[in-house]
């Protein structure tokens, strides 16, 4: 109990005590509205990369001009290695490049067979839903074919998000989103490619007579 000469050694650590825990205590809130922001920031990050995508991918434009704009909007935002379009040719079975950009340039890539050398591409067209490979060893495990260019360079993504373009059974093609980091997108992140994978399919497909109507 307190005294003539001031609080008592066990009040003097009581206080300290309490002092610890609402030092703490401002730690954790403090940390929070850190982490709060954070989302706050990235979600309007992502809205304004799908409102962008709204307004720049338009039904009508050409393929590969759709494929570039939405390289263009995503390289940086979603901190990409490689990204890619390709276009499924099933009389023929073949698989066609809109554009491939690769390691920070973009590469000329010939068709290949789809049912052969179609590799992860192929899989998720023919599955019809989205792929997502989270390592190099995951990749080779699933059946990955590796470019001319990464063969040589070494410089293989450890993450691959593919996501078929179109609907139904038969979807026309696909988009793939690549980082150099393992498992480096993340359910937010997929679903964000899911939107504009959606909306550059539906510029490929639908007419711009549709469009203005």
């Amino acid at each position: 109990m307190s005294n003539l000469f001031g609080p008592s050694r066990k009040e003097m650590q009581d206080l300290q005590s309490r002092l610890n825990q609402v030092e703490q205590e401002r730690n954790v809130l403090r940390n929070e509205m850190v982490e709060i922001q954070e989302l706050m920031n990235h979600l309007d990050q992502e809205k304004g990369l799908l409102l962008m995508a709204l307004e720049r991918l338009r039904p009508g434009m050409d393929h590969r001009v759709l494929a570039e704009t939405l390289l263009d909007l995503s390289f940086r935002p979603l901190n990409l290695a490689s990204f890619y379009v390709a276009i499924a040719d099933y009389p023929a079975d073949r698989l066609h490049w809109v554009i491939y950009h690769e390691g920070g340039r973009a590469r000329n890539t010939p068709s290949r067979m789809m049912s052969v050398e179609g590799g992860l591409t192929a899989k998720a067209i023919l599955a019809h839903q989205p792929l997502y490979i989270r390592t190099l060893e995951d990749a080779k495990a699933e059946g990955a074919a590796f470019s001319e260019a990464e063969r040589i360079s070494g410089l293989v993504p450890q993450s691959w998000y593919g996501i078929p373009l179109g609907w139904g059974e038969r979807p026309f093609g696909l988009v793939s989103f690549q980082s150099f980091q393992p498992d480096a997108f993340s359910m937010e992140t997929r679903r964000l490619m899911d939107a504009l994978a959606n909306l550059l399919a539906m510029a490929m497909r639908m007419p711009m007579e549709a469009w203005k109507g």
